[in-house]
């Protein structure tokens, strides 16, 4: 099995898409700075619902609060740009269906079980395999998706790693990207169609898969809290009870107390 660390093949990925409009169009790069800003101009352009981008190499990829995101060659880096049809307050269940729809395809190529850690990352063997960024950008969203696949743990970050996992590290062997980033896109369309229709039904499938309901945890950035993880709301909120009362959070990164320390 080819590892995809030379060149993407977006014939390949077309072939193999499951959809309507996710990757119709597809713009696939050797190198980019950050897929999401290159989504952002294709929707600030008027680019239609489902155009994705994606990159072997990202060289100013990032995560949430602005934190680089190490993005090598043999990763999964893309970005899709939405126009949803939701109330604003339900904008954040818009990364709920990806990281659902990433979790899904993984499971679907690889047969490994991924589960996810509030709001949006995602989680085999108890390490950090992946994550989701939502951006907006006018009346558009830009759903950024990393998933460490075809990497070593030593092309990592030093600081990431006790952390991190990777499908190479997890399976012993190399996935094929192109049929990766189309199940990707397949499944993340799907549960996105699965929000616009029935919120309700997505969040069950999210919940099917938390870690963090139950959980004691501490929540750092836009708020500094410690508490346990109580329910998620429906706008996809985090709700902590904490020693004042129950808080509602709708972002931040979390840190999960009461399981191995790798998973925070």
């Amino acid at each position: 099995m080819k590892q995809n660390r030379d060149r993407l093949e977006s014939g390949a990925i077309e072939r193999a898409l499951g959809t309507s409009r996710f990757g119709r169009p597809l713009h696939v790069y050797d190198r980019a700075g950050s897929t999401n800003d290159l989504a952002r101009e294709l929707a600030d352009q008027g680019a239609p619902e489902g155009s994705t981008v994606i990159a072997l190499v990202q060289t100013g990829g990032r995560g949430r609060r602005g934190r680089s995101w190490q993005s090598p060659a043999g990763g999964l880096w893309l970005s899709v740009v939405l126009r949803p049809v939701l109330e604003a307050e339900r904008w954040p269940l818009v990364g709920f269906a990806a990281s659902v729809g990433a979790a899904a395809a993984v499971g679907d190529v690889t047969g490994a079980l991924v589960r996810l850690k509030w709001p949006n990352d995602l989680i085999a063997s108890g390490r950090k395999l992946g994550g989701v960024l939502v951006e907006s950008s006018g009346s558009a969203a830009v759903v950024g998706i990393g998933i460490n696949a075809n990497l070593s743990l030593t092309d990592l970050p030093a600081e990431v790693r006790a952390s991190a996992v990777t499908l190479m590290s997890l399976l012993g062997r190399p996935v094929d990207l192109e049929t990766l980033a189309a199940a990707v896109l397949t499944q993340f369309e799907r549960h996105h169609d699965l929000l616009q229709r029935d919120p309700g039904a997505l969040l069950a499938l999210w919940r099917a898969r938390d870690l963090t309901v139950g959980r004691a945890v501490r929540i750092s950035g836009v708020y500094d809290l410690e508490g346990t993880a109580e329910e998620v709301d429906g706008s996809g909120a985090l709700l902590v009870r904490t020693a004042a009362g129950v808080q509602r959070v709708a972002a931040g990164e979390v840190s999960l107390r009461t399981v191995d320390a790798s998973q925070s």
